[in-house]
């Protein structure tokens, strides 16, 4: 292929983007979730199936890939697309410490309800049509009542998501306790190391998911407007592509990334070595002694600052 490219004057152009950069003193924050997350445990005794962690991702209408072929000293590139590349869907994706995945949270940007796509998917995802592709406070209380629910026969729960403002409002406090629900809020600028669906979960799904919109491009079944222009995928479509992409991510990737983020290693530190940040040539390679000697030392001043509720 190599070769190929240099008889033809390609090169492979991939695009660039500005990430998060994490705050100065990110490990020890990370440690300190870390103890966090262990004391909970310790104290409520959870049972991996009782341990949820959950992330809300960005769905492209347009799932471009980030690179293409372009012709040697190019000065700009463009991606051909439908010309929907600005628009999305966000989906909430939550999976428990077992390997259990509960259905997707999806938040179509429409006001007026798909009775025809609720009756043809309702039964594996929760759609909203709310108009609008943010989670607010309302919508995070319908999440939570409509995916994570409440436990008819089993003990308090543990729940792991970021710092989004509405995760620790005292609104979805109040609901979290009326659930049974505990809170362990990743601290800011740390999701890429600790957060399970952003560690593990997010690029397969996604990949999946470009996958069956390359298939629908090349299959020739798309719509065009009056003056020649490509319609973006139905609604319908991509509600699908999403259903299998998050069926295509095994039982085994998702128990494995909760112990990758040190969310269900055992108690008596013997998977430590399991955690990401731990392993050699990440953040906190090194650092698994400081973490066994917090765990030692650990107060409730340490542990507060993480709790949402």
């Amino acid at each position: 292929m190599t070769k190929f490219l240099d008889r033809n004057g390609l090169v492979l152009r991939r695009s660039t983007t500005v990430c998060q950069k994490p705050p100065a003193d990110y490990i020890e924050k990370i440690l300190k979730f870390f103890v966090y997350v262990r004391s909970l445990r310790e104290r409520f005794k959870y049972p991996d199936n009782c341990i949820i962690a959950c992330d809300e991702t960005a769905i492209w209408y347009d799932a471009l890939s980030n690179s293409t072929l372009a012709a040697k000293g190019s000065k700009e590139v463009a991606v051909r697309s439908t010309g929907h590349s600005k628009n999305r869907i966000t989906v909430m994706l939550s999976a428990k410490g077992d390997g259990t995945k509960l259905k997707p949270y999806i938040l179509l940007p429409r006001k007026r309800a798909m009775p025809d796509l609720v009756a043809k998917y309702g039964g594996r995802v929760v759609m909203t049509f709310e108009g609008t592709n943010w989670m607010n406070q309302e919508l995070t209380e319908d999440y939570l009542s409509k995916v994570i629910g409440f436990p008819m026969f089993t003990p308090n729960r543990l729940l792991v998501w970021d710092s989004f403002k509405c995760h620790i409002s005292e609104a979805t406090k109040k609901a979290m306790k009326r659930l049974k629900v505990h809170s362990a809020v990743i601290p800011g600028g740390c999701t890429g190391f600790v957060q399970a669906p952003d560690v593990c979960w997010n690029k397969p799904f996604k990949d999946v998911y470009t996958k069956c919109y390359d298939e629908w491009l090349e299959s020739g079944k798309q719509d065009f407007t009056a003056g020649g222009n490509p319609k973006a995928a139905p609604l319908e479509e991509i509600v699908r592509w999403v259903i299998r992409a998050w069926d295509s991510l095994s039982p085994s990737l998702i128990r494995d990334s909760f112990k990758a983020c040190g969310l269900t290693n055992n108690l008596d530190q013997s998977e430590d070595d399991q955690i990401l940040v731990f392993k050699e040539g990440k953040c906190c390679a090194g650092k698994l002694d400081d973490f066994s000697k917090m765990m030692q030392d650990r107060t409730a001043d340490d542990n507060d600052q993480f709790s949402a509720h």
